[in-house]
Formats: structure tokens, sequence, C-alpha cells
């Protein structure tokens, strides 16, 4: 007797593959989700559409898969708002993802907050009349450092006889006082020693060239007065504003001699440009950006001078 079941259970499990068998395969060969067998009448008897109809339930079925997916994320969407109430493994998980999305909705938001302010600044600029600066270099006012870096480079400059050096009184001044020193040389280190020496060098160099009547050098104060000669070179600048970059730049804005009828085009499109005669020359950044917001063309002096002997 139980072997007899045994072998009915046998029996049985084969046909329930068979049967299994046969809907996979058929559902892969026809594209059909819907079972393909039906017991009917005490047998299986195919249930498969007619090729005519074929298309029609395809598209059916496609339509109620794309309706049971919406349905799917409504129910996943409230499970969302929802999920507060058990801790468990698929809850953190929603959690975590819903955490990543805020973040990237946040940086998408910043990145479109950025790109707004980049073209709001954009159309500010569209809308400002743009200013371009002709430079015809005949004037090189060098700061400070300039004579204690780059003494050699100015001196190729003044003997090709093609540009004239302004100096400052007031960078007269600060050569002055570094070529004295401190007052005890026993205290002076490596560094303070070669920059006093570099000091005395260029004071040197502008008493020589000075006395000289050298055309192409002039030195002029804060207030735009040439002097011909540096013998009395003590400047009272205490009513004057700024500092001595201030002071140097003032040498050079002496001359940026702007008229609006001189610059100012006839069309209201065209850009407005200005006529340089004036470079300044110095690598302190400070002052480069001060000479910049002036609309004062400013070079370092190595760049400037492979210019000039290229040009």
């Amino acid at each position: 007797m139980y072997i007899a079941l045994c072998f009915q259970v046998q029996t049985i499990a084969a046909d329930c593959k068979r049967v299994t068998v046969l809907k996979y395969f058929l559902e892969a060969l026809c594209g059909q989700e819907e079972p393909l067998l039906a017991f009917k009448g005490g047998k299986y008897v195919s249930v498969a559409p007619v090729p005519d109809a074929m298309g029609k339930e395809m598209a059916s079925q496609e339509g109620k898969q794309l309706q049971d997916q919406k349905e799917e994320d409504v129910r996943i969407e409230a499970f969302e708002d929802d999920s507060e109430g058990e801790g468990s493994g698929g809850e953190l998980d929603i959690r975590e993802l819903r955490a990543r999305k805020q973040a990237l909705s946040r940086k998408v938001a910043e990145q479109q907050r950025r790109q707004d302010k980049i073209q709001a600044v954009l159309k500010d600029q569209a809308q400002v009349r743009q200013m371009e600066l002709e430079i015809r270099p005949v004037f090189l006012v060098p700061d400070t450092n300039g004579f204690i870096d780059h003494l050699d480079s100015l001196t190729k400059l003044l003997d090709c006889r093609q540009f004239i050096i302004v100096v400052p009184l007031i960078v007269i001044n600060e050569l002055d006082g570094l070529a004295k020193g401190p007052e005890s040389e026993n205290r002076t280190g490596g560094y303070a020693r070669l920059l006093q020496e570099r000091a005395r060098k260029a004071v040197e160099f502008l008493e020589a060239r000075f006395e000289q009547r050298d055309t192409y050098m002039r030195a002029l104060t804060s207030r735009g007065n040439e002097l011909e000669s540096i013998s009395f070179r003590s400047e009272d600048i205490s009513r004057q504003q700024g500092n001595n970059d201030d002071l140097i730049l003032s040498c050079c804005l002496h001359y940026c001699n702007d008229k609006a009828k001189d610059f100012m085009p006839a069309s209201k499109d065209d850009p407005i440009r200005l006529l340089r005669e004036v470079v300044l020359l110095t690598d302190d950044r400070n002052l480069r950006v001060k000479a910049l917001t002036r609309n004062v063309p400013v070079r370092d002096i190595p760049t400037f001078l492979r210019w000039a002997q290229e040009g």
C-alpha cells in the first residue's frame, strides 16, 4: 500500500512538472503571461489567443503592466510616508534612499542657483559698455622693488632710448631709507645686508644719471611736479591720502589725461577706447590690482623687457 501511494505521488509530481515546463515554454514562445493551458472537461486544453488577436492581447498586457507599475509606485510612496512605525532593514534602506534623494535635490538646487548667478552677471556685463586700452608705452614708472631686484633690466630699458623712466620721489626716499640700513651694522643679517647693498647701488645709479642730465629719466613728485635734479628730494606727504603705493599710482595717473571727447565713441554700442602711454612696472600684487582698477597698464619688469627687445 505504501509503495503504491509513493508511485502515485511521483506520477502526479511528474505531470505537474511537465505542465510547468510546457507553460514556461509557451510563454517564452508566444510572449504571453497568462496560462496557455487550462483544465476543462477532465483534460488540459490550449487557451492561447489566435494569431490575428495576438497583437491586441499583447497591447492589453503591456497596458496592464504599466498600470500595475503605477499602482506599485503609489504603494511604495504610501509605504515611505507610513514607514516610521516599525524598525526593519527595509525601512532603513528607504530612509537611506530618502536621505540620498534629499542630498541630490539640494545639490541640484545649489547648481541651479549658481547658474542663475552666472547668467545674471553675464546679463549685467552685456548691458555695460566694454572698455579697451590702447597701450603705446612712452613713460615707465618702476616701484621701489624694481630698482632693488631688477636694476640691470631697468638700465637696459633706459639705454635703449625708447622709453622715459619716471622715478616717483617717494621711491627715491624709500631707497634712501633702505640704503642707510639699521643703526647698528652688527645687527644686520644676511638678507638685510644684501638689501642695503642693493639699495645703495640703486641710489648711486639714480644720482649718477641725474647728474648727467639724462633726458630719458625724470623725477616726479606726488603732486605731479617734475624735477630735473634729486639733490633736494625731501617731500612733505603728511597731507597726502593713502600709502606709498597710492602715491606711486598717482604718478602714473599724472600721464592719464582722459577727456570724454577723445575716448567716447560715436555709437553707443561701440566700446570705449582709452589711450595709455604709461606703464607701471611692479611685482607687487596689491599695487597691480589697484592699477588695473584705475585702468593703468601694469607689467613686471622681466616681461616688459622681453616685449621691448622683441619689438
